[in-house]
């Protein structure tokens, strides 16, 4: 095998890289979806696919997993029939995936796929973190617990972060600050809390999704503002968050835009957004017993200093100092605490896809193993 393909189809985007089995990057590409329809998105990812040049292997991020796949498996019949039926506890993530596995069996039926689940770095969560406070046998009929998710780019910011630092953090927090957004506490490289849960609107207040809110809210709408199933659904994903707050969009640029030019309701989103964050940083600090590195990784979290500097505010008593040049626009991934700093704060780019190279040519290496065993 010499090639991969890495297949992101997200709920607004399709992300794709061919990369060599060194790392390499030999095409990328990244486009909105054009339509809503299914069959307008496979002409799309049809398309996408004839841009790519030749590869060996397809490997798809994932976002859900369930309780049935706990680490990247082949795709065969039996696995794609699996997927499909996990598509009920995240519609829109999960139809965009499986439309990118068609799409790649379509085209290209003898090229072996592989699913990377965001989901499975998140197995590790204790009992105690993994649950809620429902009645146990909810719990056990309907499998209802916190699966967590980005845990593709929180493995790679895991294992960035133990190339980059000298003693590989025995407490780290990693910000994954996107369109969605999550924190997460891992401990001696594995998951022991993070914010996200059954599904990607728990925890933080995200571009277009609320995060947590009391749930009596949702059952005083049904109950006495008439706002049905559907509209609820839509507008706790799509016209919440920091579009909902400031009227104004769900991007986050936009946002400080109005607020600086005097909009309250952007500034008000922006201060719930932030603060969002630091509960977040407090909470996991808290689940560790300390801190010792910090990483920001996703578009804000990679491109805002300014969310940076104001979030890590949570962690000044602990003795987290930001350096002076901490605002400085760079590509690289670096570290932006000052020598002195009792913690380290590392911003990363998000590289999913080189976590699903690994499981890949792990699945790959495994194969063969087993083949030259037999």
């Amino acid at each position: 095998m010499t090639c991969v393909l890495v297949l992101n189809t997200g709920s607004s985007s399709v992300k794709w890289t061919v990369l060599a089995a060194d790392k390499t990057v030999l095409a990328d590409g990244n486009e909105p979806w054009a339509a809503a329809d299914s069959a307008a998105r496979a002409e799309q990812l049809r398309a996408t696919l004839e841009q790519a040049p030749a590869f060996d292997t397809a490997g798809h991020r994932i976002v859900h997993g369930g309780t049935l796949f706990r680490e990247a498996v082949v795709i065969d019949r039996s696995v794609r029939e699996a997927l499909g039926a996990l598509s009920d506890l995240d519609p829109e993530h999960m139809n965009a995936s499986l439309a990118g596995i068609d799409a790649v069996s379509a085209a290209f039926p003898t090229v072996p796929q592989v699913a990377a689940f965001d989901t499975a770095f998140h197995s590790t969560l204790p009992e105690a973190a993994a649950g809620y406070g429902l009645p146990f046998e909810w719990t056990e009929r309907w499998g209802l617990r916190r699966f967590g998710f980005h845990g593709l780019s929180v493995a790679y910011a895991v294992e960035r972060t133990s190339e980059l630092l000298a003693i590989p953090p025995s407490r780290l927090v990693v910000c994954h600050l996107g369109s969605g957004c999550s924190v997460t506490a891992v401990e001696a490289g594995r998951s022991i809390d993070t914010t996200m849960g059954f599904s990607p609107l728990e925890g933080l207040m995200m571009a277009t999704r609320s995060g947590s809110i009391d749930p009596g809210v949702l059952i005083y709408l049904q109950q006495h503002c008439g706002v049905g199933l559907d509209e609820l659904r839509e507008t706790l994903t799509k016209r919440s968050g920091l579009r909902g707050v400031s009227g104004v969009s769900g991007d986050l640029r936009e946002v400080l835009e109005a607020a600086d030019g005097g909009s309250s309701r952007a500034q008000l989103a922006y201060e719930r957004f932030v603060l969002s964050i630091r509960r977040a940083l407090g909470a996991m600090a808290g689940v560790l017993g300390g801190v010792d590195a910090v990483v920001f990784t996703g578009g804000i979290g990679e491109n805002s200093a300014r969310v940076r500097r104001d979030a890590t505010r949570a962690l000044t008593f602990a003795g987290l100092e930001l350096a002076e040049d901490a605002d400085a626009p760079s590509d690289a991934d670096r570290d932006i605490a000052t020598p002195g700093s009792r913690i380290r704060v590392l911003v990363l780019r998000a590289r999913e896809d080189l976590a699903i190279l690994r499981e890949v040519l792990h699945l790959c290496h495994a194969s063969l193993t087993s083949r030259g065993t037999r």
